[in-house]
């Protein structure tokens, strides 16, 4: 049970970091041992959804789900997957019940407001990416996602601050080419 918990530990840094091979191939042995390992399960399901597998996402989930059917973080990957897959109106329906679950989830106020925006609700949108900058101000993808729906509603200012607040942090390479590329995009409009 301590080797399992430390694996799973690791897993869940593996997550926060980006490792997700690393991650896959922990989940995998664990589950060669324990196939209905749970907390194993679900992870794997993330961990596809973030490496773009969101067959073996929504297989994984699917198949936790006959657990434990109201699991924010993995209905936030389900509702990922769909959202990946071009599915918006299911990832809206999956990313509104883990928020009902997880009201104070950054990342699922962050990820239903993207949906939002794909299925045109923009002050729906808006509202969310407020909300999940409040918070989790430090989270770069919140602020970038913030920065563009003040572009879209026109709040260059707002949009130059967090830009800028975010090219101050240590974030990955196309994160920061977006920011600069935002930056680019409103500098005229500023101006005005």
């Amino acid at each position: 049970m301590q080797y399992l918990t430390e694996q799973i530990n690791k897993v869940d840094k593996l997550l926060s970091d980006g490792g997700y091979i690393e991650a896959v191939t922990i989940l995998e042995e664990i589950l060669v041992q324990e196939p209905d390992c749970k907390e194993a399960i679900w992870r794997i399901g993330i961990a596809f959804t973030e490496m773009n597998e969101q067959k073996k996402a929504l297989k994984a989930l699917d198949y936790f789900f006959k657990f434990n059917p109201d699991h924010s973080e993995a209905l936030e990957a389900y509702g990922c997957s769909h959202f990946k897959l071009g599915n918006y109106g299911l990832a809206s329906i999956y990313l509104e019940r883990a928020s009902e679950l997880a009201p104070d989830s950054s990342s699922i106020a962050r990820n239903l407001g993207v949906t939002y925006n794909q299925l045109g609700e923009f002050e729906k949108s808006y509202e969310l990416m407020e909300k999940s900058y409040n918070l989790n101000p430090w989270d770069y993808r919140t602020i970038y996602a913030l920065a563009s729906a003040h572009i879209f509603f026109k709040h260059y200012k707002e949009a130059e601050a967090l830009l800028k607040e975010m090219l101050k942090l240590d974030i990955p390479g196309d994160f920061k080419r977006l920011a600069l590329e935002g930056r680019k995009k409103i500098e005229t409009k500023l101006k005005k």
